[in-house]
């Protein structure tokens, strides 16, 4: 038997569960407009304090600008005295061996030894290298062989001449006796003069086969490589077994350098500085190879040709090195200082004097980052030599008349300065009053 249950809610309890249903509905409702009440008065009280920076902005940005600064600037200054000056000239160059040779080849052929290496000291006439000699014999031998014929030539037309002579003495007494034909004398006078032609083309054919005799042998002593000076060898461009062709141009084989005891310095001095350089100046230079060590030179000479690379003129300027310790070597890069002259007792200020520019104010810091309310008035540069001197505790531009610079100190041969005066050369530092 199956029982069956059916669920019963009375009206009224169905009423109780709709009013508890509309109440947390309404409850709902009012915490969300709760919600967006309390945020609608954040965000309006989030923008009246944006309004409100923006507003102080606007007020104190102008007034921070415009209100006057209080700081006071510490001047670095130098006071002008008098002094010596040595004037300098500074230019780059390399050193140079003070003679060097390229011995070459003059013959072609094939170099069967090589006598010496590189850094090898050599003497005047020692054999440097050797080229294969047997055809240079061979050829020789014929020269002489082609003068011994022509000799034998001459002796031939000498015998043929004396024979021609008497045979026209002879003809010629008979022409006197008339017994001969004018004929016959006229015969023997030609065969006379023919016979004197042989013998002059013989004793020339004897000359010129001289001259290839000569020119063999010379060839042959040409197979020798040998020095010309007493030296070091700087480079050698050949081995045994290669071939050298000197057919159009002269192979260089070795780089010979006469004297490394004394080098010549070959520096480019600026056309600015060339009119001060002469002959005779001392200077001093320096190498990496031995940082930290100056060594002495002297000037030679100045090229009067100018060298012009990328628009820029330069002057070769030549300088005598002694190298008797044999620390410098051909090739090395030197930077060369010239005492071009000297100024005693000069007025001076320190270089660095013209590079100062002080601030748009005399009491202000100025600069990008500087109180803007001290930015007044226009540019405060100058030329080129002009310089700032502190008076009455504020800076007074001054155009100088410049003389002569050591790379440290400018000579002021005018009167627009004087000995004492503060010339400023920085800002120390800037002091609030």
């Amino acid at each position: 038997m199956c029982l069956k249950f059916e669920a019963y809610v009375t009206p009224a309890r169905m009423e109780k569960l709709m009013q508890d249903e509309n109440e947390r509905s309404r409850q709902a409702m009012a915490a969300e407009v709760n919600r967006v009440i309390r945020s609608e008065r954040k965000r309006g009280m989030t923008g009246r304090l944006a309004w409100l920076l923006v507003v102080v902005i606007a007020v104190a940005v102008p007034g921070w600008w415009l209100w006057p600064d209080n700081r006071a600037v510490q001047w670095q200054t130098h006071l002008l005295d008098r002094g010596d000056m040595v004037l300098t000239a500074t230019a780059t160059g390399s050193l140079e061996p003070k003679s060097e040779v390229s011995v070459g080849a003059e013959i072609s052929g094939l170099i069967t030894r090589v006598m010496v290496e590189e850094n090898d000291q050599v003497t005047e006439g020692q054999v440097l290298a050797l080229f294969a000699t047997d055809e240079l014999e061979v050829a020789l031998e014929q020269a002489e062989a082609q003068r011994a014929l022509a000799l034998a030539s001459v002796a031939e037309a000498e015998a043929t001449l004396q024979e021609a002579r008497v045979d026209e003495r002879r003809v010629s007494e008979l022409r006197e006796r008339r017994t001969a034909a004018q004929a016959e004398l006229d015969a023997a006078v030609a065969a006379r003069k023919r016979a004197e032609a042989k013998l002059a083309y013989a004793r020339a054919s004897v000359r010129q086969a001289g001259a290839s005799v000569s020119q063999a042998r010379t060839r042959l002593e040409k197979a020798v490589i040998s020095s010309p000076i007493n030296g070091v060898v700087l480079q050698r461009s050949i081995e045994p077994g290669n071939t050298v062709a000197a057919s159009f141009q002269t192979p260089v084989l070795f780089l010979l350098a006469e004297d490394l005891t004394a080098m010549e310095l070959h520096v480019s001095m600026d056309e600015a500085d060339v009119g001060m350089v002469e002959a005779g100046q001392t200077a001093t230079f320096t190498v990496d190879a031995w940082s930290g060590r100056e060594f002495s030179a002297e000037v030679l000479k100045v090229h009067l040709y100018p060298a012009v690379e990328n628009n820029v003129v330069t002057y070769t300027t030549v300088l005598a090195v002694d190298n008797s310790e044999g620390l410098l070597k051909p090739g090395m890069t030197a930077t060369a200082t010239i005492e071009t002259g000297r100024r005693e007792d000069a007025l001076r200020v320190p270089n660095m004097a013209f590079r100062f520019t002080p601030p748009a104010s005399d009491t202000g810091g100025g600069g990008l980052f500087g109180h803007p309310g001290a930015r007044v008035g226009g540019s405060r540069s100058g030329p080129g030599n002009t310089v700032w001197v502190l008076r009455d505790g504020a800076p007074a531009r001054v155009v100088v008349q410049t003389g002569a610079s050591d790379g440290r100190y400018t000579e002021l041969p005018g009167d627009e300065l004087a000995e004492g005066d503060a010339v400023i050369t920085g800002i120390q530092t800037a002091v609030s009053q």
